[in-house]
């Protein structure tokens, strides 16, 4: 672990003192810190706006699981698979199925544990997106059940104390009783993606595309999108770079 990019030593005055940061952040946030700062091959740099990062993150699945317990019942909705959830739900639903894919297949390739925190942000993040039109509905308070308690169940080996206060107030249940969470194969299959559209390198759109789509159907997607077209409009496109499955980027002069 460097510090501004160099090694910390008592010579150049770049340490940290580790109970201050504990005192201060606590625990869970600064232990999921040093495992989210990178590859663990490669070490990383401490720097205290990525540790008030990841502790922004935790305040805000704590705050999530204080709504969904308040305002959702623990026997709503289908709980772990799509059921006849459908928009936001099913949407909510299959991001935590991601998740839940993405975290096992890091920890299995390597420990990758900066990229397995990263995709627990992720469905954080959809779940605050989709919440406010899941409430009240049966299936939709199912969803932000099951999406909370697969968040909870995900980041426990990193934040075991917020982990498992988070599970048990959303599933009733003690996180380190019950099994690690499988991915359901159907949830993962999906009929489309986002295909992310850039103009000379910088994102201009995100559009929804068929997972089977050519690669001249992705580029007329492309061209399609009125804020694509404010970009491109009386430019010469000189070369167009799809990524299948990712993205289409436009070159123009």
């Amino acid at each position: 672990i460097t510090r501004d990019g160099a090694k910390m030593s008592k010579s150049k005055d770049n340490t940290i003192s580790p109970r201050e940061y504990v005192e201060q952040y606590g625990a869970d946030a600064i232990r999921t810190f040093i495992c989210f700062m990178g590859p663990p091959e490669r070490g990383g740099d401490w720097t205290d706006e990525g540790v008030k990062g990841v502790r922004h993150f935790l305040d805000r699945l704590w705050r999530l699981s204080r709504e969904v317990a308040e305002r959702t019942s623990p026997g709503a909705g289908a709980a772990d698979g799509a059921g006849s959830a459908e928009g936001p739900a099913l949407e909510l639903l299959r991001k935590a199925h991601w998740a839940i894919d993405k975290v096992t297949r890091d920890f299995e390739r390597g420990f990758a544990f900066n990229t397995a925190i990263a995709a627990v942000m992720e469905l954080v993040n959809d779940a605050y997106r989709l919440k406010d039109g899941l409430w009240g509905d049966p299936v939709g308070d199912g969803a932000l059940r099951f999406a909370t308690a697969a968040a909870a169940s995900l980041i426990f080996p990193f934040a075991p104390h917020l982990g498992a206060e988070v599970y048990e107030s959303v599933a009733g249940a003690r996180v380190w009783e019950q099994p690690w969470p499988q991915p359901d194969p159907q949830l993962l299959e999906r009929e489309t993606f986002t295909l992310v559209v850039q103009v000379n390198g910088k994102l201009r759109d995100r559009l929804e595309a068929a997972v089977d789509a050519e690669e001249q159907e992705l580029i007329r997607l492309a061209r399609d999108s009125e804020r694509v077209r404010a970009h491109i409009d009386g430019k010469q496109v000189v070369k167009e770079v799809v990524v299948p499955g990712k993205l289409v980027n436009l070159v123009v002069r």
